[in-house]
Parts: structure tokens; sequence; C-alpha cells
């Protein structure tokens, strides 16, 4: 028995003199899965974890629970043996290997994560007059633009900001939307360190959560109260946390070379970066 699956993801589509070049189109089909499906809860109070990562580590096979905490993907025979990851702000990590994933999903449909105690961070009140300035692709070209397309859940792509000076504030968050016919798909902004030029560890301590109603023209998401501060260079990224219905996608500005642009195809899968084109999202800033 054949049990096949088709993925379309992150599309970055350039017209030029009557040409359309698609780059990044990922198409592909994986043989003799796995079903696996189950719900993630907090070990603590028993309540269901919204949109945790869960994937096999640096390969394009994961998925981010519901809202309701549940999850379901297939997983290919061959990558059994590697390593599942389960990840969520304020949680700590899991891992064990894909087989054992299966075999403890079909004892119990239940997964819990243990809750991390956050410290707070000392505060630094000052006097000085900050600056304030756009970093960032500002572009909102309408020729070249990138796209979350028949995409999965977990599909994720942003940019690379070097900031001015430390520490920089983060004040809201600008892209240009170029055609939009989603209705109700939720995204979730992402902030990362960087590690070997891609990003690395999530730099924010709660999740934001957002949904794109506009149709067209430049969407701004006001950042004020999560109050986000940085004091190097950041990736920040777009998420899709939930499957699109096939006829719906959101397209964004993109430009030529600029800021580096990384990208992944699911949850815990490898990034890809390249500096030929990015993604046109930038910030308000004070430093």
């Amino acid at each position: 028995m054949c049990n096949c699956t088709h993925i379309r993801t992150l599309a970055i589509i350039m017209k030029k003199i009557g040409t359309i070049i698609i780059f990044f189109l990922f198409s592909i089909s994986l043989l003799a899965q796995n079903a696996t499906k189950g719900i993630i809860k907090d070990v603590e109070t028993d309540e269901p974890i919204p949109y945790v990562n869960i994937g096999i580590v640096k390969k394009d096979k994961g998925t981010v629970s519901t809202e309701e905490g549940k999850f379901e993907f297939e997983i290919p025979s061959k990558l059994m043996n590697d390593t599942i990851k389960l990840s969520s702000i304020g949680y700590q990590p899991k891992s064990m290997l894909a087989k054992e994933f299966t075999a403890t999903l079909k004892e119990n449909p239940i997964i819990n994560l243990l809750p991390v105690i956050t410290e707070l961070e000392e505060v630094v009140v000052t006097n000085k007059k900050l600056k304030e300035k756009i970093l960032g692709n500002k572009t909102k070209s309408k020729k070249m633009k990138g796209a979350f397309s028949y995409a999965v859940a977990g599909n994720e792509v942003g940019i690379k900001v070097k900031i001015k000076d430390s520490p920089t504030y983060i004040k809201k968050f600008h892209a240009n939307v170029v055609s939009n016919t989603s209705e109700k798909v939720k995204f979730r902004l992402n902030f990362y360190n960087i590690k070997d030029g891609i990003p690395n560890e999530k730099i924010v301590k709660e999740n934001i959560i957002f949904s794109v109603k506009l149709k067209e023209g430049q969407f701004t998401l006001d950042l004020e109260e999560y109050d986000i501060v940085v004091e190097e260079d950041f990736y920040c990224t777009i998420e899709l946390l939930e499957n699109q219905k096939q006829e719906e996608e959101v397209f964004f500005s993109a430009g030529l070379l600029g800021n580096t642009m990384a990208y992944r195809y699911t949850s815990q899968g490898e990034w890809t970066k390249t500096s030929t084109v990015a993604i046109g999202f930038n910030y308000t800033v004070k430093y």
C-alpha cells in the first residue's frame, strides 16, 4: 500500500520581463509513513499546551500542536531512528528517538512537558534620550514576493537584523502585504539569537501570536507589551501555526540582496540561509 504525502511550502516569486521565476518551492513525496497523533499537556496543571513545535531534528518532517494541544503527523519509516524534539516557550524541551515516540503514543496519547521557572531580568533605568530607527528590509515591491503557499504548520521564514547599538528595544514589526487570501490563519513572530550564521535559540519569554487580516498594504504589529530587548544581531521570523486551505496564501514583498534570509519547512527542521533574496520584514527600534 502506498501512502504518499505531497507538500508545497515557502515560495519566493519574481516577475521580470514577462517571466515568473520561483525560488525555494519545495515539493516532496514520502513513502511508508507512520501516523502519529496525541495531545501535549502541562505536567503540573494537566492543561493542554498550544502551538508546541514537534519534529525530527534537522529533517523536513514535523508539525505544531493546535490551540488545544493536539497534533498529528506522519513519520517516514526510514527516519524512525532519528531524534524527535518537542519544544515550547516556557517549557523544558523533550527529545527521544522517533520509534520511542510512536511506541509511547500507542500506549498513551498524552505527552507531558515540564514548565521552566523564568527569572525576572534586571531592569535598567536611564535618562538617555533614545534614537528611533527602522531596521531590516524595507522593500514594498509587488514584482518580487515571498509567500506561505500551501504550507504546513511550522513553516518559517525571516531575516537577520543588524543592530546599531546595545541595548536595542524592539517596538514594532512591519511587513508589506502584496496579497492575502487567508481568513483565520495564525502566525507566530519569533526572535532568535544567532549561532554559526543561522537562528539558534528563541530570546522572547512568551508567544507572539497574530493573524494578518490586511488584504494589501503595510501590516504593523505593535510589540511594546512584550518588552523585547536585544544586545546583539538577531533573526526575526514568521512561523505558520495552522494549516491553510488550499486556496489560501499570504504574499509579502521581497527584494534582492540586502539582509540574509533564513527559512525552514517544518518544526525542528534544518535552517537554510541565503543572501540572494530576502523577505521584506522591518522593525521600528529605539537605541
